[in-house]
């Protein structure tokens, strides 16, 4: 069997090792029930609790400030929808960022169908919101501002800091998904005082099915339960899964100590594949600005290639033309036409997430493999044998 070069990191990773081995257990031995007074559901609500402290670690918060939710989807809906009543009608408003994720962008709607003013945020070429866009939407009227910490597509890290401020000037609340950004930067949310933020397990090597939605402690009086029964101070009803969040909590523990050094090395891996992208398709642009971006995120341009052929054709590297939600849609990118870039260069756009711990040796591989198969589909002859293998300097 031929190795696969796996650069699709942004859609979810391996379970780590580590993570795999805390995990099971509790899938075992044991396999109480965390709201139970027994001994058993002791043993797995100290888990749960030492898993709360290792989420909070890496967000920056309190353990007695997290949720555990089945991922950043449902978190952004609990925090969201949460945040208005049934009958909010106009001028109570919402406001949108339009590169965000699906989830994010779906409630937006749901929202405006049920007669709640939704605003929608301008974003600059580089990915990054107009802040003074931003104070010109919010009023008096508004209830939440949403936005991603990270853009799953082009890597942007938003001023989350800044958009927390604007909105506390008003009475607002600022919500952020966290699912990109969570072990790639240093998130603080107590320090940047964010209002609620929600992650996934499954994007920093820990298993699906599991997140969490951080709530500051000053707000969480605001947010209304959206499913009924109990549960983590009513905000989430349900049996926790101890085996899913003792995952989570390992995965987090892993992410916090390794944050610098998967940094410094995601940034060698780009300047590599961003070399021989250059070197071998003439016209590689790159997509959003790399100033006020994550480095394990590269989304590129390649001229004359449909990113969707160029991907469906690679029986042994494993990249995509964008977030995962919208892998079965043929309409170009939301994110990449909000940032300016015509209908065709989204169309030929892709997105390679690298995974720090990939060796150096299967990025070279990889990246050879797409170089030649974009030049098949592009149609550049290639004189006498081909390109020579890519050595860095």
């Amino acid at each position: 069997m031929k190795k696969l070069i796996y650069l699709d990191g942004c859609a979810t990773t391996r379970v780590d090792d580590e993570v795999f081995e805390a995990m099971l257990p509790f899938l075992r031995e044991e396999y109480g029930n965390p709201s139970s007074p027994h001994v058993l559901g002791k043993r797995a609500r100290r888990a749960v609790d030492e898993a709360a402290a290792s989420v909070a670690a890496l967000m920056g918060a309190d353990p007695a400030d997290v949720v555990f939710t089945s991922g950043a989807t449902e978190g952004n809906n609990l925090a969201l929808l949460g945040m208005f009543s049934h009958d909010d009608r106009a001028p109570v408003s919402g406001l949108f960022c339009p590169t965000d994720h699906k989830s994010s962008l779906a409630i937006g709607r749901a929202l405006a169908a049920r007669g709640v003013d939704v605003r929608t945020m301008r974003v600059g070429p580089d990915g990054r919101i107009d802040l003074q866009h931003l104070a010109g939407l919010l009023d008096l009227h508004s209830r939440v501002a949403t936005t991603a910490w990270v853009n799953s597509e082009i890597g942007t890290v938003q001023p989350v800091a800044a958009m927390a401020a604007l909105c506390h000037e008003v009475g607002a609340m600022l919500h952020v998904d966290a699912a990109q950004a969570a072990g790639r930067v240093p998130l603080r949310v107590r320090e940047a005082e964010v209002d609620t933020m929600s992650l996934s397990g499954h994007k920093i090597r820990g298993p699906k099915g599991v997140g969490a939605l951080y709530v500051r402690p000053e707000i969480r009086h605001r947010l209304r339960p959206v499913m009924f029964g109990g549960g983590q101070y009513e905000l989430r009803s349900g049996t926790i899964p101890t085996h899913l969040v003792v995952g989570l909590g390992k995965a987090c523990e892993l992410a916090l100590a390794r944050l610098d050094a998967e940094r410094r090395r995601a940034v060698e891996l780009r300047a590599t594949a961003l070399d021989m992208l250059r070197a071998g398709l003439p016209g590689v642009r790159v997509n959003g600005d790399p100033r006020h971006g994550v480095p394990h995120v590269l989304n590129v341009v390649l001229p004359g290639v449909r990113g969707e052929s160029l991907v469906s054709s690679l029986s042994t590297v494993a990249l995509a033309t964008g977030s995962a939600c919208n892998s079965g849609s043929q309409e170009p990118s939301h994110v990449l036409t909000a940032i300016g870039l015509s209908a065709q260069d989204a169309n030929s756009s892709v997105r390679i997430c690298l995974d720090a711990r990939m060796p150096f040796e299967d990025l070279v591989l990889g990246l050879d493999l797409i170089v030649e198969r974009a030049r098949d589909l592009a149609g550049v002859v290639v004189a006498m044998g081909g390109h020579a293998p890519f050595s860095p300097s």
